[in-house]
């Protein structure tokens, strides 16, 4: 297997809680500093998705840098503890619609959330096994949180359904 070369602003990157590199269109991780941003930019991140509340952090100025910054930018506000179906239906709507724009950092406070709604995504959009889909969740910062494992699940299954 070949080693990924890490550029100096990738491995800046790293400060940025849970960071992960999922592929090269899809990066993941915690809440970024506003300075994070204009990093993530020069890597070729091109949309941010905030998954946190504004009320968990003050989201104006991050929409605010981001704008500066020209990158496109989305807060889909998911409550810590009450994630709600429509909170994943416009999560899957969002990145239907924004993936294809290139590289995209996806984010919430430790990325929790984002390993939640990531592995909707992977089992509802993307035909993965759910196992398959939570060992990655996990690596992204899901680490198996009950609440949020079974809200997915429920989630998946609800859909599996239809």
């Amino acid at each position: 297997m070949a080693l990924i070369e890490k550029t100096a602003g990738q491995q800046s990157l790293t400060v940025i809680p849970s960071f992960l590199k999922l592929n090269d269109e899809v990066w993941t991780g915690g809440q970024p500093a506003l300075d994070h941003l204009a990093r993530l930019k020069a890597e070729g991140v091109k949309v941010v998705i905030n998954l946190r509340p504004h009320g968990e952090h003050n989201g104006d100025n991050e929409a605010a840098k981001a704008k500066e910054l020209g990158l496109s930018y989305f807060n889909l506000p998911v409550v810590y503890n009450q994630p709600k179906p429509e909170d994943a239906d416009a999560f899957l709507k969002l990145t239907d619609e924004h993936l294809k724009d290139g590289r995209v950092f996806i984010h919430c406070a430790a990325a929790i959330r984002v390993g939640a709604f990531w592995m909707i995504r992977r089992v509802v959009r993307d035909g993965w096994e759910y196992e398959r889909a939570l060992e990655e969740a996990n690596k992204i910062g899901l680490r198996n949180r009950p609440h949020l494992v079974e809200f997915a699940r429920s989630y998946i299954e609800s859909r599996r359904k239809k």
